[in-house]
């Protein structure tokens, strides 16, 4: 069981690759980045559905709990697709950062600073069993503040990257 893990640990490593095929180092390291990008959009934008759609037919009950239920059982898949794809978009955005490390901005280095939070937030969220550290990190990571921040940042870095 725990080979397995390591392996699939080993293969998030392996995705951002191929955005090396290309000869022009340049090219690649701007992939990187595009790779980061639209692997947290598409990690986040179907669990935040989820988890909204749940919350709703939580909320208005009657005929909706059977659907709650029914929804229950892929909860944890998506939460796996979410990390995962969102380990993926951390470590090729850190690795796109690294490479450009020359040309270090305030941008660029505010843009690492809320997504290691918000890495770091959700790491400790789904592997902490203390309440009060699920809790605070619950609040951390859901922060719609810190979301709209990483938004703008990503915005303001694609917006004033050399080109």
């Amino acid at each position: 069981m725990k080979n397995r893990y390591i392996l699939l640990i080993f293969l998030l490593f392996l995705i951002p690759l191929p955005v090396f095929a290309d000869d022009d180092g340049e090219d690649a390291i701007e992939d990187l980045g595009w790779v980061a990008i639209g692997a947290g959009v598409i990690a986040t934008v179907p669990f935040i559905a989820f988890v909204k759609v749940r919350k709703f037919a939580v909320k208005t009950g009657g005929s909706t709990v059977q659907i709650v239920r029914q929804m229950a059982p892929a909860y944890k898949p998506i939460l796996n697709f979410h990390i995962i794809l969102n380990s993926i978009g951390y470590f090729s955005g850190m690795f796109h950062g690294l490479m450009l490390s020359s040309n270090l901005e305030p941008i660029s280095l505010s843009l690492a600073l809320v997504m290691t939070v918000l890495m770091i937030s959700g790491i400790l969220l789904r592997y902490t069993s203390s309440r009060n550290a699920k809790m605070f990190n619950r609040l951390l990571h859901g922060q719609f503040g810190l979301v709209i921040l990483l938004v703008g940042l990503i915005l303001l870095h694609v917006l004033t990257a050399d080109n």
